[in-house]
């Protein structure tokens, strides 16, 4: 994240109207990407919230869903040798 200060403000009553319309312009060109980074951290935060949510809501949904299959029973097997037991 980039920290951009403005530092101190020039004396504007010793300024003319050109140089006054330069120091607005550079002010108002740092405040709109100063909003414009602010708006994109917002979207890529928003946008990993409802990311988090659908991953929460899918483990959610995973639980309590596995049963446990029943078990067969089984009278006689064989052992590998082939021998009863």
């Amino acid at each position: 994240m980039k920290v951009v200060k403005v530092g101190d403000m020039p004396n504007v009553s010793d300024m003319d109207k050109d140089a006054l319309a330069a120091v607005i312009k550079q002010l108002y060109d740092q405040s709109c990407s100063v909003f414009a980074e602010k708006f994109n951290m917002e979207h890529e935060i928003k946008k990993n919230e409802v990311e988090i949510h659908a991953l929460e809501l899918e483990v959610n949904d995973m639980h309590g869903k596995f049963i446990i299959p029943a078990l067969k029973k089984v009278s006689n097997f064989k052992l590998m040798g082939g021998e009863e037991a």
